[in-house]
């Protein structure tokens, strides 16, 4: 956010005529506990962020989330009563920044690796909504296992919630090869936006 600053970003943004705003990977290697990479709450957070700022609404797109990420829980800790902000192994070296192997992602397009499988098979069965945080998720006890993703139904939920209430522009995605073969999560995309009340710029352009 060092570029986007109250005094900055309407210039930038009188230059452009949209910003898409990565409102996925809100968890990465470098947390210290569990959360929704792409959840509503984040999302609005980071969406304010620019909004504050001074990024018109109508100028900002919405990002979702074509793929599944996941994170290893600590040993010895208990999720199962606290999902979100339970404590992760670590993830990334505190010196050089390497990647440890604790995290990673995969698309809906990906071969789920071998792994991998039996807990993410697992975590398709038996994920969960947040209702209060807004993600989709599931923990694996046996394999310490943190599933964060979007359903296409999560993805639905977004656009009362954060698209419409903020009066956002757009959304866009990352990324719409990552959805096939079944594309179930561009449809829900695709819908959200044809329900918009207030067509005006989505005539442009429709995913």
């Amino acid at each position: 956010m060092l570029a986007f600053t109250p005094t900055t970003l309407p210039f930038i943004s009188s230059s452009v005529d949209f910003l898409n705003i990565m409102t996925y990977d809100l968890m990465n290697r470098r947390d210290n506990v569990t959360k929704h990479h792409t959840g509503i709450t984040n999302s609005l957070e980071a969406m304010d962020a620019y909004l504050e700022r001074g990024l018109p609404a109508e100028k900002a797109n919405l990002g979702l989330a074509f793929y599944v990420k996941w994170f290893k829980t600590a040993p010895g800790v208990d999720c199962s009563g606290k999902p979100v902000g339970c404590k992760t192994a670590l993830m990334e070296d505190p010196t050089t920044g390497a990647d440890l192997g604790q995290a990673g992602a995969f698309s809906w397009h990906d071969s789920v690796p071998a792994e991998l499988s039996t807990s993410f098979e697992k975590a398709l069965k038996g994920g969960s909504y947040d209702a209060t945080e807004g993600g989709h998720y599931f923990w694996d006890s046996a394999e310490r296992l943190w599933w964060s993703w979007d359903t296409p139904e999560a993805i639905t939920r977004k656009f009362p919630a954060i698209v419409e209430k903020r009066g956002l522009g757009g959304v866009f995605a990352w990324g719409l090869g990552e959805d096939g073969e079944k594309w179930q999560h561009l449809r829900a995309a695709s819908a959200g936006v044809k329900n918009l009340e207030g067509w005006g710029v989505w005539e442009r352009s429709e995913l």
